[in-house]
């Protein structure tokens, strides 16, 4: 006999057929991140968030923004944070090579968790970062419960 036969099994070569497409596509253009700032959005602000003991804090970098011209507001636990950004002065010799400053409308807005108290919050802005702490109602705070000693009971004699 000059050969064994082999029986053809179509779902192995799709199998792997998708093998080698996942690999070119992962060669040719990398992986993509499982989120980016651009699915956001140009007119998306970008945030952290952070929760402490004491308080929620949120934190934004508005470079270039006047704090006057930033318009915070929370109605029914929803924070919104909203401005604009102008641009100052537009290249007119030569042409630009990248550009990647945004400028016009931004707008974030999140929902806040019932344990902060959106009528004590505060506000700083700095060096074109915006903070925003709210405080946490004071049944929401995390309590240390100390374990003291009692009294040492004596047990009856057995005389």
């Amino acid at each position: 006999m000059a050969g064994a036969l082999t029986r053809w099994d179509p779902f192995s070569e799709l199998a792997s057929m998708r093998t080698a497409m996942d690999r070119l596509f992962d060669q040719g253009f990398g992986r993509l991140p499982f989120r980016s700032s651009e699915e956001l959005g140009p007119s998306t602000l970008l945030i952290d968030v952070f929760d402490t003991n004491d308080e929620l804090v949120v934190k934004a970098v508005i470079p270039g923004v006047d704090p006057k011209d930033v318009d915070i507001s929370v109605e029914d636990d929803i924070l919104t944070i909203k401005g604009e950004t102008e641009e100052q002065e537009e290249v007119k010799e030569g042409n630009y090579l990248r550009r990647e400053l945004r400028y016009g409308s931004f707008q974030r807005a999140l929902r806040l968790p019932p344990t902060v108290d959106a009528a004590k919050a505060s506000a700083a802005f700095e060096h074109g970062v915006l903070r925003l702490a709210f405080p946490k109602k004071e049944e929401a705070r995390a309590r240390s419960i100390k374990i003291t000693p009692q009294g040492v009971i004596d047990a009856p004699s057995q005389n």
